[in-house]
């Protein structure tokens, strides 16, 4: 185990007696460490408990919670943080994860006048069981969470700028269990030289907005729509495109992402939206002006999406009339899918007898919500 600055050794000496019985090996088991991404970073509410941006802090007061993610076990844990004291003010802190997991015991806690306008915070944690405590599925858990006081006058600041995450391997590390070796551990910079052998962890005290939400993954069928308030059929349509905030969503070729063209999965579909998008646009091929908007009110993921959508503008101007239909028409003699309303690769009086309904009509689209 590293060695923990003066305040906290007594209390590890001890806790390190309370752990002697415990079989512990000196070398690391093969693949057991290095493998996970620990990431540690701040989350931050106002005074009326509403998530907001630490990157852009107005003075006030705030609940910073301190934040841990993408590993699954804890045997011994330290973070060290400094910060500007005419900035942040009235520190106090209540650890949390001490509370949620009772087998972690808590080292200590300390903070220090550096003596230059800064403070440094440490706290200490160390597992009782005989290998480690397991964390929740790999899930984010809170470590700490404090109470500040910011004061930048008229202006915002980054948190950043005024509370650091010290990075020396000694002050701020995790070992994520005593069967991996006493001191191996994740470090916040593994290029310092060591005695022990460090691996990875990242952290970003102020992250951006919606950085730490998952991306929305969409799947389904878009279909034809058979009514004119865009109510759907069982036929999957083809050469239908996606928007996000009026750009179309590409692949990594830069191609449009667009409905399946495969014969038995006409019209299905799987699209990444970006994290904190409320809402999406279907866009058939040949008209732009018949998109439908979908909202969005999911954290992560939708499976089997069905997305009516008009056809029945062929020439783009918001209209289903009979310069449409002559365009139509041309489809007979030349096979188009956009008129192929039933998906048997023909264009015939079958689809003629569909598209009719839709000719001098207002067509539109009642409100679809994925939830």
């Amino acid at each position: 185990m590293k060695k923990p600055i003066k305040f906290f050794a007594a209390i590890f000496i001890t806790l390190l007696f309370s752990l002697s019985a415990f079989t512990m090996n000196a070398y690391a088991e093969e693949n057991t460490l290095g493998l996970e991404e620990p990431y540690l970073y701040c989350e931050f509410f106002n005074e009326d408990d509403e998530k907001v941006d630490g990157n852009t802090l107005p003075s006030g007061e705030y609940t910073v919670n301190v934040m841990l993610d993408g590993i699954s076990s804890i045997s011994v844990f330290q973070y060290t943080a400094e910060y500007d004291t005419s900035v942040v003010t009235a520190l106090s802190t209540t650890v949390q994860i001490t509370q949620d997991y009772p087998d972690l015991s808590l080292g200590g806690t300390k903070t220090t006048d550096l003596g230059n306008g800064n403070s440094r915070f440490v706290l200490a944690l160390a597992s009782t069981d005989d290998a480690c405590t397991a964390l929740d599925q790999g899930g984010a858990v809170t470590v700490a969470s404090m109470t500040v006081t910011v004061d930048c006058g008229e202006n915002v600041i980054d948190f950043i700028n005024c509370f650091r995450f010290v990075t020396d391997p000694d002050l701020t590390f995790i070992e994520a269990d005593y069967n991996d070796g006493i001191e191996d551990a994740y470090v916040l910079d593994t290029a310092q030289t060591t005695t022990y052998n460090t691996y990875p962890m990242f952290a970003d005290e102020s992250p951006a907005e919606n950085e730490l939400e998952p991306d929305i993954t969409v799947s389904g069928t878009v279909v034809i729509a058979n009514t004119v308030t865009g109510g759907g059929s069982s036929y999957g349509a083809r050469g239908v495109y996606f928007k996000v905030d009026g750009e179309y969503l590409t692949d990594d070729q830069d191609n449009r992402i667009a409905t399946s063209e495969e014969a038995g999965h006409y019209g299905e579909f799987t699209i990444t939206l970006p994290a904190g998008t409320t809402s999406f646009q279907v866009v058939p091929g040949l008209s732009e002006k018949m998109a439908r908007t979908v909202t969005v009110n999911v954290d992560d993921s939708y499976e089997g999406a069905v997305i009516p959508v008009h056809y029945a503008d062929y020439n783009n101007d918001g209209k289903c009339n009979g310069v449409d239909y002559s365009l139509y028409r041309a489809y007979l003699k030349n096979y188009n899918y956009y008129g192929d309303y039933n998906i048997d690769n023909k264009c015939n009086g079958v689809d003629t007898s569909l598209y009719r309904q839709f000719i001098n009509k207002t067509l539109s689209y009642d409100e679809l919500v994925l939830e």
